[in-house]
């Protein structure tokens, strides 16, 4: 099989046929072509700017739907405030204050949970 110089003209390209651009043998398979994964150059090519990654470093990636369930967060809150706890308990001076913060919130929480239950109990008994 013959193969075609690549360098040619203008004048050569327009009398170019139609069964010279079928240069590739017929047997055997193609190589896989070069597709770029487009996920990857954008994390390159469009880093995000320092307002776009502040949320997104404070947002977690992955939300449980289970905790959309009122008693599943309570129960989360609980073992939260389970594990601040026991670590206020081992811990001094500024830190220390810093749990004691924690903790107090997530049990002003826990009892905001059972207000609203209690409420919504009496509600629904009408």
């Amino acid at each position: 099989m013959r193969v075609r110089k690549l360098d040619v003209g203008l004048e050569g390209i327009s009398r170019w046929q139609i069964d010279d651009e079928q240069h590739l043998p017929r047997e055997g398979g193609l190589t896989q072509k070069f597709l770029p994964r487009l996920a990857e150059l954008d994390r390159i090519l469009k880093r995000p700017s320092l307002d776009e990654r502040l949320p997104n470093m404070l947002e977690p990636e992955f939300v449980d739907a289970d905790l959309l369930d009122p008693s599943v967060l309570t129960d989360a809150r609980l073992g939260a405030l389970a594990v601040f706890e026991d670590a206020r308990a081992q811990s001094t001076g500024s830190e220390r204050a810093a749990l004691d913060q924690v903790t107090n919130i997530l049990t002003e929480e826990v009892a905001l949970d059972r207000d609203i239950r209690t409420a919504l109990a009496a509600l629904f008994k009408g």
